[in-house]
């Protein structure tokens, strides 16, 4: 790597750190990123990224380098999180560990971008090919990856690789694990619980859906799951439920075991029509495996890491890579520093490895 952009990189750490921070304290869950996306805008525009701009579905982007008609590397960060009732966000350090919700999911991946961004503008840096960064919206849980679907869609004959910055630098997610999410609600006869007992009862009809879906067998690799994840019904203790209600999330590496997967668990729900039970389900969500049977971007990742006597840790995950990766372009998804905790009040990651994700990061780039 450039000496030049080494030493920038090591001088410039408190610039990352302090947008870090800034970033961490804008509450940011899904639907709700456009006072965060003001704020990365605002600073793209002062860096003298002009031609910066909000899409459609609320992504901020910025073309860097690109020319007419050539294939670009999109590298993009998600802004959304997880946590909704969070209005002040607690920034705890001690030593070399950043604690605070959303520090590495995905805030440490925005201000690691932004740190680029503005490098490239300090050093005037012209990358190997023309880059699209994207700070995207609706990654997170029911945002069914609404904001890479937009950017796949405006740019899809232009993408030619695809990097998810999410999370840490040391873990590679090269698998796309496809998912598909279900409201399900059952009505029943309800009823008096000491008049009417023996009436169906939509609790009661649930519970035994549930029950039927937990004894599903399901292969361990490619790695199939299922999980019902809240449940709701009834009005009182002394009546038998009329309603019942719950969510289903169905999981796969493989998308012929997802499809008997859901297959399985709509035999179920029709299994469990009856006169006096009626059940709709409602789709809530839906990510896509991968197509790609071999990652390119995985042999780069692990070149780069061997030439610094690391091992590179491939695992299958669901990110903003499901997209692309579906449809047949390479992606990969990793970040800047080394994390754990994600998606918990009690979230981290270690500042010290700042400097080598950022380095890891450049040399993927190809600088």
């Amino acid at each position: 790597m450039n000496e030049e952009i080494e030493q920038y990189v090591r001088e410039h750490s408190r610039d990352f750190m302090e947008w870090l921070c800034d970033i961490i304290s804008i509450p940011s869950p899904t639907g709700h990123e456009q006072v965060k996306s003001e704020w990365i805008l605002r600073h793209l525009h002062q860096w003298g990224a002009v031609d910066a701009y909000r899409d459609e579905a609320g992504n901020i982007l910025y073309p860097c380098h690109i020319k007419s008609g050539e294939k670009v590397a999109l590298y993009t960060a998600h802004m959304d999180t997880v946590f909704q009732d969070l209005q002040e966000i607690p920034i705890r350090r001690n030593g070399n560990i950043l604690s605070a919700p959303s520090c590495s999911d995905n805030s440490a991946s925005i201000a690691g971008l932004l740190f680029i961004i503005k490098m490239f503008h300090d050093l005037q840096l012209t990358p190997p090919q023309g880059l699209l960064f994207a700070f995207d919206v609706g990654e997170e849980g029911l945002g069914n990856l609404k904001g890479m679907r937009q950017v796949m869609a405006d740019w899809h004959d232009r993408i030619a690789e695809v990097v998810a910055v999410d999370c840490t630098f040391d873990t590679f997610v090269t698998t796309a694990v496809g998912s598909r999410r279900y409201a399900v609600t059952i009505e029943a006869a309800g009823g008096h619980s000491w008049m009417h007992f023996g009436q169906t009862n939509a609790i009661a009809e649930a519970a035994d859906i549930i029950s039927q879906l937990y004894r599903l067998s399901v292969p361990v690799s490619p790695k199939t799951t299922y999980n019902v994840g809240t449940i709701t019904g009834g009005t009182t203790v002394n009546s038998i439920a009329a309603q019942a209600a719950f969510t289903v999330d169905l999981r796969s590496e493989n998308a012929d075991e997802l499809d008997k997967l859901d297959q399985s668990f709509q035999s179920i729900l029709k299994g469990a029509e009856k006169e006096t039970v009626h059940i709709r389900i409602d789709p809530l969500g839906e990510r896509p495996c991968s197509r790609l049977n071999q990652n390119p971007l995985a042999d780069r990742i692990t070149a780069i890491r061997q030439r610094h006597g690391l091992p590179t840790p491939c695992i299958a995950g669901s990110t903003d890579a499901n997209i692309p990766m579906s449809q047949g372009i390479p992606a990969i998804s990793f970040g800047f520093c080394r994390s754990r905790g994600e998606h918990t009040l009690q979230e981290s990651l270690d500042i010290d490895t700042f400097l080598p994700g950022m380095i890891q990061m450049l040399e993927f780039i190809g600088l």
